[in-house]
């Protein structure tokens, strides 16, 4: 939609707007101009061989069908480069996918916070290596190409009239009362403990090797949310409406505590169900995932209940 198909749309303003709903409404139609957009980032080991699109997870997308092969080739093109650890080519493939994962959504992504926004979290759309290494990547492309291999499956089904025929990464509901709860400050000390329980046998293991990935991945919304506290706080020093700083200091200290700990206010819950979703999303490299919040009214209620108590204002 561009600026004079969006003249056509324009819905006339009722009396009594309230100023946020006003700006709501402005900024849905100045976006249309502005330079920030949430397009795919691609990002890259460096290798020759690397791929960043995944096609199986876009079977269930038959539009696509046509297009697989350049989608694979201009990702990699676009990618961007991140410097790997010394150890990276070391670990086994969960691992080296979680930290990629993580270095890229905390280090390389950008974190901007746009006007008006009281909560962080607007970049998240990326597709990042497979970091598969070249032996992984030939065996992948044999299962996938091969005469009887994955792409010729979903063609056989699609002209055979069973329509979609992928699988793909959704069509869930994360536990998110959890992180409210425990914070993924919990949760990683969880983990951390069943990995020192295991054998030493398991622990070099897949297993191992898979648990080591979740404790990484688990750090993700700590080191996320902490480049987005840096982002208010330098905002918010720059920022003559009073009102506004406000506003972008509260964000800086909501973000110093949640996701990591347990939420408080409904503020902070509200800060720590987007951040941790936004981050679902960023792994699945998909558009549009298939993920629910689940049963928000109930699990955020506690937090409605305490703000309001303490004095929230129900407009905000």
């Amino acid at each position: 939609m561009n600026t004079s198909t969006a003249a056509q749309f324009a819905i006339k303003e009722p009396k009594g707007l309230s100023p946020r709903i006003s700006w709501l409404r402005d900024y849905f139609f100045k976006g249309l101009d502005r330079a920030w957009n949430n397009e795919f980032m691609p990002w890259t080991t460096g290798t020759d061989w690397d791929v960043q699109y995944d096609e199986i997870t876009y079977y269930i997308v038959p539009e696509t069908y046509a297009f697989l092969q350049t989608f694979r080739s201009s990702f990699h093109q676009m990618a961007r480069p991140v410097k790997l650890h010394e150890d990276f080519w070391t670990w086994s493939l969960p691992e080296r996918r979680a930290w990629f994962v993580k270095e890229v959504m905390a280090r390389y992504m950008p974190h901007e916070i746009l006007p008006g926004d009281l909560l962080a979290g607007s970049r998240f759309n990326l597709q990042a290596s497979r970091c598969w290494t070249k032996k992984e990547l030939m065996e992948r492309d044999r299962l996938i190409y091969g005469k009887k291999g994955a792409r010729a499956m979903m063609k056989w089904f699609h002209d055979h009239g069973f329509g979609n025929s992928g699988a793909t990464s959704g069509h869930l509901i994360p536990d998110y009362k959890r992180v409210l709860v425990e914070g993924w400050k919990g949760i990683h000390a969880d983990l951390s403990a069943r990995y020192e329980a295991m054998q030493k046998r398991d622990k070099q293991g897949p297993r191992g090797a898979q648990l080591r990935a979740m404790i990484t991945a688990a750090l993700m919304p700590r080191e996320v949310a902490a480049a987005y506290a840096a982002e208010c706080r330098s905002l918010a020093s720059r920022e003559a409406v009073p009102s506004r700083k406000a506003e972008l200091e509260m964000m800086a200290a909501n973000l110093e505590r949640v996701p990591w700990e347990p939420a408080v206010t409904f503020h902070e819950a509200v800060q720590s169900l987007w951040l941790t979703h936004m981050l679902v999303m960023s792994d699945e490299n998909y558009p549009g995932p298939g993920v629910s919040f689940g049963r928000l009214d109930q699990y955020m209620l506690p937090y409605w209940e305490h703000s309001i108590k303490n004095g929230m204002d129900r407009e905000f």
